[in-house]
């Protein structure tokens, strides 16, 4: 545990690394990548998708496996997740122009969430998304800010669930707003391309459940 506070200092030093506005028009964007990882015992099965951003085809789909190497800690969530994520995200062949994660952006304690690390780690535009907040005070339109600094916003998809939205990397909050919310299609949590890759690694990790247990 005494190596957790060099590491939020190396989160903090990394978040001043982190750009929070657009690098190109929302209009240019195409195909959108989503992963996510689910997990079993001591393995991570990740899946990445890249999605058509208009018409909602998989263009590619990769998935790994991997062991974790670290437990689930809050607000340290890249130490376990950024190796599968990005061992899968290293199996694509097609391009993508921005990457929806699984987890916060700038919306953290320390302004480095998965997200932003692994927007770092890949250099495109990140959005991201997480079930629930760690920190920040949200307002009466849904901003969430951390002392007083907008960081993410508490959007609503198809019915009655709730995620929040954060700048991961390369791209401003309102345009991660617009673009999520757009890919929202049928009912569900998530936008399609993270919907699909968390639907994946759900189904790798209950094929190899099955395998082992015969």
């Amino acid at each position: 545990m005494s190596t957790f506070p060099m590491i939020a200092e190396l989160q903090k030093v990394l978040s001043t690394m982190v750009i929070s506005t657009d690098l190109a028009p929302i209009n240019s964007i195409r195909q959108v990548c989503g992963v996510d990882v689910s997990y079993y015992m001591n393995l991570a099965f990740s899946s990445v998708v890249n999605m058509d951003r208009y018409s909602f085809d998989s263009i590619e789909i990769k998935e790994s496996r991997s062991s974790v190497e670290f437990p689930y800690i809050s607000g340290f969530f890249m130490l376990r997740e950024a190796s599968p994520i990005f061992t899968a995200l290293k199996k694509l062949k097609s391009f993508f122009d921005v990457l929806i994660v699984n987890g916060h952006g700038v919306l953290h304690p320390r302004r480095m969430g998965l997200a932003s690390f692994i927007g770092l780690l890949v250099d495109k535009p990140t959005i991201g998304i997480a079930k629930r907040l760690l920190c920040g005070i949200e307002d009466v339109d849904n901003y969430i800010s951390i002392d007083h600094d907008i960081c993410g916003k508490k959007i609503t998809g198809n019915g009655n669930s709730h995620v929040y939205v954060s700048v991961g990397h390369k791209i401003s909050l309102e345009t991660s707003i617009n673009l999520v919310m757009e890919l929202f299609r049928d009912e569900g949590r998530f936008p399609e391309p993270l919907k699909t890759a968390d639907l994946m690694s759900k189904k790798a990790r209950h094929l190899y459940m099955s395998q082992w247990k015969k």
